[in-house]
Formats: structure tokens, C-alpha cells, sequence
């Protein structure tokens, strides 16, 4: 029997289609299988974003009952002391602890009183029959009197000097130019606004309850401004010495003036903190500091701005802190596993290795170290956050040990950081400056107060000697 030409024409053409329809279907599987490929891997990526975060925002806030309430996160053993009670879970009871030292209040160098005390009556049961002095013991309590203000009243002689042609008189050592309160107090005021914090509600309280003086809340920021500016000559001498310094340490902190975001610096040597705001977090506000051809080494956190400091001020030798490393890297332990922790635990390593020559190590002992740390990190890392931090941290290597050899320098920038935590205590508690004026005003202050501090000396005394030093 002939085959039908007609059916089989109808079987070539949907036979045709079906392999049209199958070659289409072939190639919309592998769109998906790419498809489902970028998934997954995408799905890995946002679990260990999703990781980091989590490690970054620890959760503080729980549901119960339909209701918020904060999560208190107990402090690790290891952060409270170690104690046996401690790591069983009990509670380490207040006070002195068995076996530590006790602490008491040292004898005062000079006694500037003395009393008898005598009884002729027994204080207990009102007999008076006491015998002659058995024993006698002594006791010494300190103490402050009230102070009560002394208001003095200057008759000022004047006379005319025929070289200038016109009257003359003597100075008041005690007291600013038509002040009426005495330069003791206007110092007092300003240690209490700028070194304890205080608010200008709070002060007049003060000076009104302990000494009887009345004080408006303007005059305390008049008086604040006009200390500032007889400190004016002796903040310029702070930043000069900053500018010659063997070795300065540098950070920086946001600040609000009237609400605008600001930014402090601090930059801190030897025997000088200096204070500066500004609008900008870029390297023109240190370069301003410290001009283009400083002195010294800068210690710093690695921020991006100093990298261009030191291109502008002639490649000068840089030292990084490397407990903003070390915290790096514990976060990269934390987050990355085993790869990690090998770079935590070894740059911990290195940093304790270098600790050990107490600044007088040479060059030899800094090319060991650098050894060492390319064995640390001059490997590849399958982690890409790992890799990306090895590979910054190892090629910044001669930023790492100038403390070594160099007893100017330290190996973290500690200094900074802690002429940075007064001015954010300060910042929380007043929300910062609130003009222009009020910041100049607090930087010069700041300063001076902060630089008094830190070389142990006290405020008042040495800001009379400043002030007189001045011309004033």
C-alpha cells in the first residue's frame, strides 16, 4: 500500500516544530540552571553579609507578651577577672576581694592644726569618776573651711608721665582689664564649665551655695570667652610645639555646632595636647597643624587622610596602631573562621614579639619582625575579606615597627584616644558648641586644660602664671 504523501508531509512539519519547541526548551533549561546558579551563589554571599551583621548588631531587644524589652548581655568571664566564682557562674561580691591589697588614705605632709581632745564625763553611762590618761591616741581628719568671698577695693594712684603726656597707674595682677570678678574665680569657672563638664545652669548654683556669690549664667560664657583669649598667645606656642615634635598622635571625633556636623582633632606629644575643629575630616585640617615640612613621626588608626598627610608633608615615617589592627583582625576572626583566626592569632604574635625590645631594638630586630609577619600574612587566602586585609596590612610593613627602635614612638595610639574621650563626654552632655565663637572659645580651652592635665599641673595656679605671662 502507497504511503499517504499528505500525512506524511504533516508528520515532517510537526516533526520540525518539535524540534524547534525542543531546542527552545533545551535552551531555557540552561538559562535557568545559570539562573539557579546566581542564586546560590548569591544566597552565600547574603548568608555571610547576614553573618557580619549579625556580629556587628548583637541583638538587644527581645518580645515578650506583646511587649519590647532590652536584652542585658552579661560581660564575658574573661572581662570580669577570672575570679573561680566567676567562671562556676556566682556573682563576685562587692567590694575588697580575699588576698588583693588594701588601700587607704595617705598621710597628709603638713598637720595645719592641732586639738586636744579631753573628757572628764564617761560618755556612756555619765560617771565621772575617770581615772589619770591611760593611753593616748592620734587622728587625723581633713577637712575644707567655707570659703567666704573676699571682695577687695583697689584706690588707684595715677600719675601723669611727661614722656608719654598722659596719666599712668599700676597693673592689677589680680583681676582682667574692667573685669569686676577676680581672675581665682573666672579660672574656677572655667575648670568647672570645660574640665568637669558642668552646665552654665549649674555653676551659679555652686559659687552661690559655697561662697555666696552671685553669678549670671551670660557672665559664665563671657567669662569663658574672655579666658580664652588671654590663653590666645600660649595655644599658639602649644601648636607650634606640636609642629616640632619628635613624635605626635592624632585622632579625630565628630562635633555638632548649632546642629551642623563638625569634626575634632587632637593631636597629642609629649607634654602638649592640641584641640582643633573644623568642617572637614580631610588631611587639609592636620597639614594646617602642621605645615608642610613637620618634624617627627605621626601615629595614627590607618584613616585614609593621613595617607595623604603624609604625601603632602614629605613622605615622613608613619606609625600605625596596632590595636585598631589587632580589633580588625578580631573582627576578621570572628567573622571569617579559621583563615582569620590564623591572621588574629598571629599578628597578635608579632605585636607581643615586638613588644619585648622596650623601644631599643635595631634594624636587624625590625627585619625580623617583618619576616614574621610575611609569614603571617604573605600567603593566599581563600577568604576574600582575609586576603584584602593580609595584603593592606603587609605592604604598609615599614608603618608597622617604628615603637621598635624609636623610644619617642608607641605602638598604638592610645595618647590620642584619650584626649579624645573628655571632648565626647563633653559632646553628649551639651551637644557641643553652639556658634562659631563658642567652638574657637572651647578649642583654646580645651587645650590648655588638657595640657595642664596631662603634665600634672593645676589649673588655676598655672593659668594665673599663663595669663600673667601674656602681658595681662
Amino acid at each position: 500500500m502507497n504511503p499517504n504523501p499528505s500525512a506524511f508531509e504533516d508528520l515532517v512539519r510537526e516533526n520540525a516544530t518539535l524540534q524547534v519547541e525542543n531546542a527552545y526548551l533545551r535552551g531555557k533549561v540552561i538559562t535557568l540552571e545559570a539562573e539557579k546558579a546566581g542564586l546560590i551563589a548569591e544566597n552565600v554571599s547574603m548568608a555571610d553579609k547576614f553573618k557580619e551583621y549579625v556580629h556587628r548588631h548583637p541583638k538587644r531587644v527581645g518580645v515578650k507578651s506583646g511587649k519590647a524589652y532590652e536584652i542585658k548581655l552579661s560581660a564575658p568571664n574573661n572581662l570580669r577577672g577570672n575570679s573561680p566564682d566567676e567562671l562556676h557562674g556566682k556573682k563576685r561580691k562587692p567590694g575588697g576581694q580575699p588576698g588583693h591589697m588594701g588601700h587607704s588614705r595617705k598621710r597628709p605632709e603638713k598637720i595645719t592644726n592641732t586639738e586636744i581632745v579631753d573628757l572628764h564625763i564617761c560618755p556612756h553611762c555619765g560617771n565621772d569618776n575617770l581615772s589619770e590618761i591611760q593611753e593616748i591616741r592620734t587622728r587625723i581628719v581633713e577637712d575644707v573651711p567655707i570659703p567666704q568671698p573676699v571682695v577687695t577695693e583697689y584706690t588707684i594712684h595715677r600719675r601723669y608721665c611727661k614722656c608719654c603726656r598722659k596719666l599712668v597707674e599700676g597693673p592689677i595682677l589680680t583681676a582682667l582689664p574692667q573685669a569686676k570678678l577676680g581672675l581665682n574665680l573666672m579660672l574656677i569657672v572655667v575648670w568647672l564649665k570645660i574640665g568637669m563638664r558642668l552646665t552654665e545652669e549649674a555653676i551659679p548654683h555652686i559659687f552661690e551655695q559655697l561662697c555666696g556669690i552671685r553669678i549670671s549664667e551670660g557672665e559664665v560664657s563671657h567669662i569663658c570667652t574672655m579666658i580664652a583669649e588671654e590663653f590666645g598667645e600660649f595655644y599658639d606656642q602649644l601648636e607650634n610645639e606640636v609642629r616640632q615634635a619628635s613624635a605626635r598622635y592624632i585622632d579625630e571625633t565628630s562635633w555638632r555646632e548649632n546642629g551642623d556636623k563638625l569634626w575634632l582633632w587632637a593631636f597629642v606629644t609629649k607634654g602638649v595636647t592640641l584641640y582643633k575643629i573644623a568642617k572637614s575630616r580631610g588631611h587639609q585640617v592636620p597639614l594646617e597643624v602642621l605645615g608642610e615640612n613637620p618634624n617627627g613621626i605621626d601615629v595614627h588608626d590607618r584613616f585614609r587622610a593621613y595617607d595623604k598627610l603624609e604625601e603632602k608633608t614629605g613622605n615622613r615615617p608613619q606609625q600605625y596602631c596596632w590595636f585598631h589592627i589587632l580589633a580588625d583582625s578580631k573582627e576578621l576572626a570572628e567573622i571569617c573562621g579559621q583563615e582569620g583566626e590564623f591572621i588574629h592569632k598571629g599578628l597578635k604574635g608579632v605585636f607581643a614579639e615586638a613588644n619585648k625590645f622596650e623601644h631599643t631594638g635595631s634594624q636587624l630586630d625590625v627585619e625580623t619582625l617583618n619576616d614574621r609577619l610575611g609569614h603571617v600574612l604573605d600567603r593566599h587566602f581563600t577568604n576574600l575579606k582575609c586576603r584584602k586585609f593580609a595584603k593592606t596590612i603587609f605592604e604598609a610593613r615599614d608603618k608597622l615597627f617604628q615603637f621598635v627602635t624609636n623610644p619617642d614612638v608607641d605602638g598604638t595610639n592610645n595618647r590620642a584616644e584619650r584626649a579624645i574621650r573628655p571632648n565626647v563626654v563633653y559632646r553628649k552632655i551639651s551637644g557641643g558648641t553652639r556658634s562659631a565663637v563658642g567652638t574657637k572659645r572651647y578649642v583654646k580651652l580645651g587645650s590648655v586644660l588638657q595640657t595642664l592635665k596631662m603634665n600634672g599641673l593645676n589649673f588655676v595656679g598655672k593659668g594665673l602664671e599663663i595669663i600673667h605671662a601674656s602681658g595681662h
